[in-house]
């Protein structure tokens, strides 16, 4: 496949992907991405970006606790002893990884609650319970894309962030990211 990283068809729709646009834009942007033999992963990722700065502003503007974050059961290590709930898995604070920092944090801020999850029907189920306004998603680029059409859904402004190395087992998160959007407020 061609290297279309720096093609002109890939900074146009770089451009495109920092705006807010409609999701009318958002189709034309696939369409031109799909001609131009753009990776997938590439478009994934600037969907979750687009979507982002779409919907920044309405994060920022709902408070703290309203909103909740949604954490992937990925990021546990496989020696975990969490025990899997309805709702998904519930953190032991064993320190064994990066999770327990992440909840205390966001406890801290003063977010609603933070879950676990193993799937999208755990994510349902969380949004029908908890009515939040906002939520803040941490998972693989595809798990995001079609997070944020449940959120749309449920009327939940979205923010997400991807993983640095996906793979269903033992990823990683960039914790400064990952800070830095739990605290995204006007």
């Amino acid at each position: 496949m061609k290297n279309v990283e720096n093609s002109p068809s890939m900074g146009i729709i770089k451009k495109l992907a920092k705006l807010r646009v409609s999701e009318i834009a958002l189709e034309k942007i696939e369409r031109l991405a799909v001609k131009a033999g753009i990776d997938e992963n590439q478009l994934l990722n600037l969907y979750v970006e687009t979507k982002n700065n779409l919907y920044r502003k309405k994060f920022a503007n709902v408070p703290f606790s309203d909103r909740i974050l949604i954490l992937p059961q990925c990021l546990r290590p496989k020696d975990c002893h969490a025990q899997l709930t309805e709702l998904g898995y519930e953190c032991e604070k064993c320190g064994n990884c990066e999770i327990k920092k992440i909840i205390e944090r966001s406890n801290k801020i003063g977010y609603k609650k933070a879950y676990i999850v193993s799937g999208g029907s755990m994510v349902k189920k969380i949004l029908t319970l908890e009515r939040p306004k906002a939520c803040l998603g941490i998972a693989c680029v595809k798990e995001l894309v079609l997070g944020s059409f449940i959120f749309e859904k449920f009327g939940v402004v979205p923010q997400g962030l991807a993983l640095l190395k996906d793979g269903c087992v033992e990823t990683v998160v960039d914790m400064n990211s990952l800070l830095t959007s739990l605290q995204i407020k006007t």
